[in-house]
């Protein structure tokens, strides 16, 4: 690693995505105490591999013993450490972790409760869908083109879920999802969209094996896909609103794709 600098994926930090390390390949951010913890306990687990973690002087005492083995622990002030970030970073620790591999191709066909998202555009909504389903317990999400995974912004709004739960990431959703729908008989894919024949979600009952169909953020699905849907769920709007967000929706529906 002759010439590297271990602070260089602490870096300009501000849009960052992911970072490449020349000994761990593509590294990700994980920032604050609580989301830094988190990294580490699942890291002395032997579920990932944390390269280092950066601390301000002030957050560093007491760190080391609860370093996993391997994990290089660097420290700075606070001033410095905003300033190397690229803005003002309060919250103390940050963490350079080796992006994981992704769950195998096959295990897919074995998840029930699925969350299926063709096309997202803002790596927060794509943060906050993937924290609601680890939290509901979905089997995992089946993702195509749109905000990356392991960006310091989804990260840092998923709370862990990117390490949580298996997210398989394809060009083309909608072939991995008939793939899987052939799977197993009785299988369902359900649209979330507010079309005239949507099924109230309040009385929707959705069946064993499930596969739950978001639309991106600006058009939702288009007719093509919903046609590749078995059904549609839709919330009923009040207020004279329209919708609500896509994070938003996806939990609400999620809560009832899991019995609630």
């Amino acid at each position: 690693m002759s010439g590297f600098d271990p602070w260089d994926p602490y870096r300009d930090l501000r849009f960052a995505g992911t970072r490449e390390h020349p000994e761990h390949g593509a590294c990700f951010i994980a920032e604050g105490r609580i989301l830094v913890e988190d990294l580490l306990a699942a890291a002395r687990l032997g579920n990932l591999k944390v390269v280092s973690v950066a601390a301000t002087t002030t957050a560093a005492p007491g760190l080391r013993e609860r370093l996993p083995e391997g994990t290089e622990l660097l420290t700075m002030a606070p001033e410095a450490l905003s300033e190397l970030a690229g803005f003002p970073f309060h919250r103390g620790l940050m963490a350079c972790a080796q992006v994981p591999a992704p769950p195998p191709g096959q295990s897919l066909r074995e998840a029930r409760r699925l969350l299926v998202l063709p096309r997202l555009y803002d790596s927060e909504n794509l943060g906050l869908l993937l924290r609601s389903a680890a939290a509901l317990g979905l089997d995992g999400v089946l993702a195509g083109p749109g905000p990356g995974q392991w960006t310091r912004r989804t990260v840092r709004v998923s709370m862990g879920a990117v390490w949580r739960i298996p997210v398989w990431r394809v060009e083309d959703p909608w072939e991995r999802l008939a793939e899987w729908k052939a799977a197993e008989p009785g299988s369902e894919i359900v649209a979330a969209a507010l079309t005239e024949t949507a099924e109230d979600a309040r009385l929707w009952r959705p069946s064993a094996r499930c596969a739950l169909v978001m639309g991106p953020e600006d058009t939702g699905l288009g007719a093509e896909h919903l046609a590749r849907c078995d059904r549609a769920v839709a919330i009923p709007m009040a207020s004279g609103m329209d919708s609500i967000n896509v994070a938003a929706a996806g939990a609400i529906l999620m809560f009832r794709m899991v019995g609630g």
